[in-house]
């Protein structure tokens, strides 16, 4: 904005506060002293207005700009609010933070399967713990874990609902009947299978859902881990393409090294987390060390968001990427190349889309208000 532009603004909001100034010491009963000379009354241009205020400014010795004196209270307040909500624009330290952050997600996609295959090291080690060892006892004997005909096999577990993390009620409702229930489909043809009165008894709700978290806890930790949330719904889908996907993807070519709960979601958090921790860490830093308090106002949590998509799009586009490619060159077995589908971080990429768009809106309702506007507020 030109600068004559706030200089008018102030001299006529010095003018007015003279003007009312006297206006209310005539009503009071007073006399004003005598107002400067006006020499502005016949100016029509914009640069009359603007020569004639600069001469006025000379002077009565007005060289500072104070444009919040010509404000309201209220007006004050709305417009903080209105500057409180628009965009700041990146720096290159930001680019920096979120470059910094892309390359350290891309190199985790990049050696997933040495990060997964040391995030199982671990997990075998706490299988070998007292206290897993005590779940892994106390989730016994349910009828999630049938493995008779048709439901056995190193795979058995995407065809039991009770794995199903996307199946709560259906495994609570087994445990707490002590029956289980799953679909076999023999040459195309779909049997319901009902087994009962070898498991255990479970008396109330929240004790079935103790076993249950304990017995999937205790799976979870070994090689082949839980099947990824939906798979036993594709498993009973009247789809043999579908069915034959959910099986093999999980089935892996061998103990573990198939898309599971561990590989799929809790490996690929680690970049997920490591995005959050660098992004967070540098724009707290950069609040505090501009004010002296690591906490953020609306329009940096606006950069923040857009920062954390950046670099999390940057990461989700190379998982894309590595995951077609790996398509393209595995003729067989395609669909164990979502193996390196990253899916935490294309949930976390939803979310700040979500809130990203959310902040644009709200930045667009709080436009300032044009010059009719603002007129008619005066008129009123």
């Amino acid at each position: 904005m030109d600068d004559s532009v706030d200089q008018n603004l102030d001299t006529l909001s010095r003018r007015l506060a003279e003007l009312e100034s006297a206006t209310g010491t005539a009503l009071a009963g007073g006399i004003p002293d005598p107002l400067p000379e006006n020499d502005t009354a016949a100016l029509t241009s914009y640069a009359e207005l603007t020569a004639a205020n600069d001469r006025i400014r000379a002077r009565r010795g007005w060289t500072d700009v104070d444009l919040d004196a010509a404000l309201t209270p209220d007006q004050r307040a709305g417009f903080d609010r209105w500057r409180d909500r628009q965009r700041i624009p990146w720096d290159r330290d930001d680019v920096l933070a979120v470059g910094f952050a892309a390359v350290l997600g891309v190199a985790a996609l990049w050696y997933d399967t040495a990060i997964d295959g040391a995030v199982a090291k671990g997990l075998g080690v706490t299988r070998k713990t007292g206290w897993m060892r005590g779940w892994e006892r106390a989730g016994k004997r349910l009828p999630i874990d049938y493995t008779g005909p048709g439901f056995g096999g190193r795979a058995h577990r995407v065809r039991s609902p009770g794995h199903d993390l996307a199946r709560p009620f259906e495994a609570l409702r087994q445990i707490r009947a002590g029956e289980f229930r799953g679909v076999r489909w023999d040459y195309g043809d779909k049997h319901e299978v009902s087994v009962g009165g070898r498991f255990r008894e479970v008396d109330s709700l929240p004790e079935a859902l103790v076993l249950w978290a304990q017995h999937l806890a205790a799976d979870v930790v070994t090689p082949m881990s839980l099947p990824m949330p939906g798979s036993s719904s594709l498993y009973e889908l009247d789809n043999r393409a579908l069915r034959t996907f959910a099986h093999e993807v999980y089935l892996g070519t061998s103990a573990g090294n198939g898309l599971n709960v561990r590989s799929g979601l809790l490996t690929p958090s680690l970049s997920v987390i490591t995005t959050e921790v660098i992004v967070r860490t540098h724009v707290h830093a950069r609040a505090y060390a501009a004010t002296g308090s690591a906490r953020l106002d609306e329009r940096e949590q606006a950069r923040r968001n857009e920062l954390l998509l950046a670099a999390h799009s940057l990461v989700g586009l190379a998982s894309a990427g590595k995951t077609l490619a790996r398509m393209i060159v595995l003729d067989d077995r395609k669909g164990m190349a979502l193996h390196h589908m990253n899916v935490p971080v294309l949930l976390r990429m939803g979310c700040l889309a979500v809130e990203v768009a959310h902040d644009r809106r709200t930045r667009g309702r709080a436009v300032a208000r044009d010059w009719d506007e603002l007129a008619a507020a005066l008129l009123q």
